[in-house]
């Protein structure tokens, strides 16, 4: 009987586990842009070495490599789809944050306490709104600089949230996506040239900036 108690206790356990599983998602641009691997919201600093204080930025989805969305591009979908709260997997008790309630705001990432400002609706449309100002809509930058690996070179922006608006939808339509379905025909040719030697040479048309 007690065998049969612990089976049982086992069961329970695995149950209550498989109900409790929560799933990373990366927070996906839906267009390519100049990036075939896909543009996804990341915590600056690398992989393994984060660096909360320095908010979130876009960076090419590391889904490329097989191995799913990784802890520091990585959000947790239910808390997403059932709180209006981007959860990051790396750090879970930090949520995308909106620094201050402004057009060009600084998206920080800070400790989860349910304040108005950590609150962001994903709607069908697949724009990403502040609760506080819907009227702000989730925006990856224009001016791509490149990132500090990668084969091909990782490729980096700015992200903050920006009046919604129908001319830059492409760079405020977001997914969620949990598995890499392969490369994107991209829109935009490459706004830099990489010399292997270290030099980098702008492309035409970009400026220096990286503000808003």
């Amino acid at each position: 009987m007690n065998k049969l108690h612990m089976v049982l206790g086992s069961l329970l356990a695995l149950f209550a586990m498989a109900a409790n599983a929560q799933t990373p998602v990366e927070v996906k641009l839906v267009a390519a842009l100049d990036e075939a691997r896909g543009w996804c919201i990341d915590l600056r600093g690398g992989a393994n070495a984060g660096e909360p204080i320095g908010g979130l930025h876009g960076h090419t989805c590391y889904t490329y490599n097989g191995n799913g969305p990784t802890n520091d591009q990585a959000f947790f979908l239910e808390n997403i789809e059932s709180d209006n709260e981007f959860r990051m997997v790396a750090f879970d008790d930090l949520c995308m944050t909106l620094w201050e309630p402004r057009d060009g705001s600084f998206i920080s990432i800070e400790t989860c306490d349910d304040r108005a400002q950590q609150k962001f609706t994903f709607n069908e449309a697949g724009q990403i709104r502040s609760d506080v100002m819907p009227e702000l809509c989730m925006t990856l930058h224009d001016t791509t600089v490149p990132g500090g690996g990668g084969n091909p070179l990782h490729l980096m922006r700015d992200v903050m949230f920006e009046t919604c608006d129908d001319a830059i939808a492409d760079r405020q339509t977001w997914e969620l996506r949990a598995d890499y379905d392969g490369p994107q025909e991209t829109s935009e040719e490459p706004p830099y040239v990489f010399n292997p030697a270290g030099a980098m040479g702008m492309g035409t048309g970009m400026g220096m900036g990286m503000g808003p």
